[in-house]
């Protein structure tokens, strides 16, 4: 059976959350959704999920935190696996290009629409959690990673050496979400060499799976940044790790409060 994978947005607000009726014409036409859309081949879900809240309602959208794991439902036109995410839109005059209707309720509230059966277990879900209380943290903060096969061993898990370079990646687009991109910095004549690393693994991964990486600011000083990444992969906690970095320009060391204000000030709004 084909496999679909899709991204949807439990969007918050205040204690409600947002449904949409699929529109005639459509696969499931009628019945009740949370907002998204396919992923792309090698496509970050979030990513995903911001091009399809935009085409769809007409608003830019953060996105947060995983709602639960992955939720796979067979219907008859394909196997969907669908990723679920808390999200929180940044304008609330919403357009229907995709649904007959737009709805906010509660998850009480919303529960006895005909919803579409792979939001079911995301309604139980939210049934559970009070949603006034849930913090969408910046998007800067997440990156997800989908473990290649050459990233794997002969037994078929993620080789350990490779965790380290997840750090990297989520490291890098963190930078360059938060305005200091690496390329361009080292354009300037400033390096960040990182000065230790570590990772305490927890579990394994294979290949397919997609590790989420939260990222936060450990420590900052005026010469010190420490990162800090929790991993995890359908809900479970894969690996900690935490990497070490100091600023230099021309060999020399930079203190960051000084030198680099605006960084050293950006960086502090991100506590672990």
């Amino acid at each position: 059976m084909k496999q679909i994978n899709v991204a949807a947005a439990v969007i918050i607000k205040d204690d409600q959350i947002l449904a949409g009726q699929r529109e005639g014409g459509r696969l499931g036409s009628g019945a009740w959704e949370l907002p998204g859309g396919k992923i792309q081949a090698g496509e970050d879900p979030r990513v995903s999920l911001q091009r399809e809240l935009a085409e769809e309602l007409g608003s830019n959208s953060i996105i947060g935190e995983r709602v639960l794991p992955t939720v796979v439902h067979q219907y008859p036109w394909g196997e969907v696996h669908m990723q679920v995410f808390y999200a929180r839109l940044t304008n609330h005059q919403l357009k229907t290009n995709a649904h007959t209707e737009l709805r906010w309720g509660t998850p009480n509230e919303l529960a006895e629409l005909n919803w579409l059966p792979a939001a079911r277990p995301v309604l139980a879900k939210l049934a559970e959690v009070d949603l006034a209380h849930i913090q969408i943290e910046n998007p800067a903060q997440f990156y997800t990673h989908q473990v290649e096969y050459y990233e794997t061993d002969r037994m078929g898990i993620s080789h350990h050496s490779n965790y380290i370079r997840w750090m990297e990646e989520s490291r890098t687009r963190f930078f360059a979400a938060i305005g200091w991109d690496y390329g361009q910095l080292e354009q300037t004549g400033i390096i960040s060499p990182v000065v230790s690393v570590n990772c305490r693994y927890k579990q394994s991964t294979t290949f397919g799976d997609q590790v989420d990486i939260k990222l936060t600011v450990k420590h900052l000083d005026r010469v010190k940044l420490t990162l800090g990444y929790e991993m995890t992969c359908e809900g479970s906690l894969v690996c900690l790790g935490e990497s070490e970095h100091c600023f230099t320009k021309d060999g020399r060391l930079l203190r960051i409060d000084r030198e680099l204000p605006e960084l050293y000030q950006t960086l502090a709004k991100f506590p672990a």
